[in-house]
Formats: C-alpha cells, sequence, structure tokens
C-alpha cells in the first residue's frame, strides 16, 4: 500500500505487532532501485504517535526526508559509476595520463582506498579496473574468460602504488582505470543515515543499500537483520541484532560467472587478475561506519582460506559462511 507518490521512491507502512491502524506509530519503509541493488530506509518513531511539523503529515514529512537521503545515494551512484560516459570517475579514467584536479569528496575517498591498500598489503586496489573489465560477471553462462595474455597485458596497468596524489590534483598513468565499487556504495548508505538522522532524529532509522546496512545511532528497539544464506537465497543463516552502527557484507553468492562447469567469483585478486581462491562464500562485518564495515569484509574475502585469522587481527565482530 503506497502512502505518499514519489518520484523512484515506493513508500508502505512498516507495520509492526498489532499496531496496523496508525501509520504514524506502525513506521514506513521507502524502497527504490540504485547501485544495481534493491535498496530500503526504515523509520520507526522512538516514542509512538510522532507528531506532524508545520501543518505535515507525518507521512509527508519522512517521504520528504527518504527522498533526499535517496537523493544522496543517486547522486553518488552518478559520480562514481564506471559504466557511466558522464561521471566523474570516468573522466578521471579517460583523462589517465594527464593531471587531474579532484574535489574534497574525490580526495577522501582516494585517500580511504589508500588506507584499503596498505592494510590488505596490495590485496584492495581499486586500480583493478583494466582486469575487474575483463570478466562478465552476471552475463550468464555462456561467457568465455579472459585469457592469460590479456590478464598479463591488463596486469601491468595495476598498482595503487603508481597514482600521485598531491593536494586536490590526481595523476593517474596511462593506460590504468580506477573502480571504487568496493567503496562508493557503503560511502552512500554512511551518507545516507546523516541525511535521515538530520531530518527525523526522533525516529529509529535503518538503511539497507543491497546488503550493506547502517542504524541510526541509539536507536531504542534493535533492528532484526537476517544474513542471507547463500545456499539458500533470499532467506536467513543467521538473524542478529543491530541498535547502531553497521553491518556490510562481501561475498560471491550473487555476483558469478560460469564457464564450462566451473563457477567463478566476482572477487578477484589483482595480483593474479583471478578470482580468489579459498574465499568464505560470504563474510559479514559489523563496524561503526559502513564503509568500514564494507572494507574488512572485502579485505577479509581477498584473504582467502585465512579471512578468520583476519578478521580475529582485526578485533572485528563478524560472520563468515564457508565455502
Amino acid at each position: 500500500m503506497s502512502l505518499v507518490s514519489v518520484e523512484g521512491l515506493s513508500l508502505s507502512p512498516l507495520l509492526d505487532e498489532a499496531i496496523v491502524e496508525e501509520h504514524a506509530r506502525a513506521g514506513l519503509k521507502g524502497e527504490f532501485m540504485a547501485m544495481a541493488s534493491r535498496c530500503e530506509f526504515l523509520a520507526h518513531p522512538k516514542q509512538a504517535g510522532s507528531k506532524a511539523q508545520g501543518g505535515q503529515s507525518v507521512s509527508e514529512r519522512v517521504a520528504q526526508a527518504f527522498d533526499r537521503a535517496m537523493a544522496e545515494v543517486k547522486r553518488i551512484e552518478a559520480k562514481y559509476n564506471r559504466f557511466s560516459e558522464s561521471s566523474v570517475l570516468t573522466q578521471l579514467n579517460c583523462g589517465a595520463g594527464d593531471w587531474q584536479a579532484i574535489d574534497e569528496e574525490t580526495l577522501g575517498l582516494l585517500r580511504f582506498a589508500e588506507h584499503c591498500y596498505r592494510l590488505s598489503q596490495g590485496k584492495f586496489d581499486i586500480t583493478a579496473e583494466p582486469v575487474l573489465a575483463l570478466w562478465p560477471f552476471g552475463v550468464g553462462e555462456s561467457v568465455t574468460t579472459p585469457s592469460d595474455s590479456q590478464i598479463e597485458a591488463a596486469l601491468a596497468h595495476v598498482g595503487f602504488e603508481r597514482l600521485i596524489i598531491e593536494d586536490n590534483h590526481l595523476f593517474l598513468p596511462y593506460g590504468m582505470g580506477i573502480d571504487l565499487g568496493g567503496i562508493a556504495k557503503e560511502y552512500a548508505a554512511d551518507r545516507a543515515i546523516e541525511v535521515l538522522t538530520g531530518e527525523l532524529p526522533e525516529y529509529d532509522l535503518l538503511v539497507n543499500l543491497g546488503g550493506d546496512m547502517i542504524a541510526s545511532p541509539g536507536c531504542e528497539r534493535p533492528w532484526q537483520i537476517g544474513i542471507e544464506d547463500p545456499h539458500a537465497l533470499d532467506s536467513a543463516a543467521r538473524v542478529v541484532t543491530l541498535k547502531s552502527g553497521a553491518l556490510a557484507t562481501s561475498g560471491h553468492s550473487r555476483r558469478y560467472l560460469l564457464h564450462q562447469g566451473k563457477r567463478y567469483g566476482h572477487i578477484i585478486d589483482p595480483g593474479t587478475g583471478y578470482p580468489i581462491i579459498g574465499a568464505p562464500l560470504s563474510v559479514s562485518v559489523f563496524a561503526p561506519q559502513c564503509v568500514v564495515a564494507g572494507m574488512l569484509a572485502t579485505l577479509a574475502m581477498l584473504q582467502g582460506e585465512e579471512a578468520e585469522s583476519f578478521l580475529a587481527g582485526q578485533g572485528t565482530m563478524h560472520h563468515i559462511i564457508p565455502g
């Protein structure tokens, strides 16, 4: 049942227990598509019967907040989508070989990516784009995997240490490319929860961008989160509670390719150019920010069989489903 019409956003009651007669008390859910994922915002009043402000109904106020948060997610998607010819990221990749000006937001993401690169000893590398472009994940079973020679040629253009970042300028060597796919969605989740908590401080809030989630600080009623079972998609292998902070999951149960009966996961080792060997089916990590949780989950997957020991060394709460 839709309550308020906002372009691209489906708003419906978030029914809770026996409360079905009052949408304001039941909470609201907004659903939309972004970053090739099903996304949702959830809002539940901290105290029953939240009042409208400025003549607005509760539904209208929540819908407007959801709309602004969705716009922020879509802004980040448009800016850092390497498949879009008009994105800032594509412009940077097309300008490889020259010094290019970058804004503060892009500089911050590049600095975070550098931290990931150092922490992973080179396994988390946003310059792996030339290799990633060779692997047609999600296309189907009748695809051809890249040849050894193609991968070898692409690897010659991979290596974060070859980037030069000075103040607000970037030098990306010719032939190289950047992919922020391992950072942008989680960053968007963090930005969305900032927007929502600023506009709806009297609500418990949850942002879910394709399984990467973050809750508003100090939720009065913890959110119940299901960690998907890779062996039975759309069902939960485990249910956890999230009262604040983020939960991000990395895995290859949905993004992979099949070639001649062999399954290739989508997480690529930038050192070899091939999918990581021995990785779990999924890794879920708790952290204060979604971008940190996502980074640690991806780093753990890149450790292959050493995923558990890596996360134990980081001192993080996590859940691993082995392959």
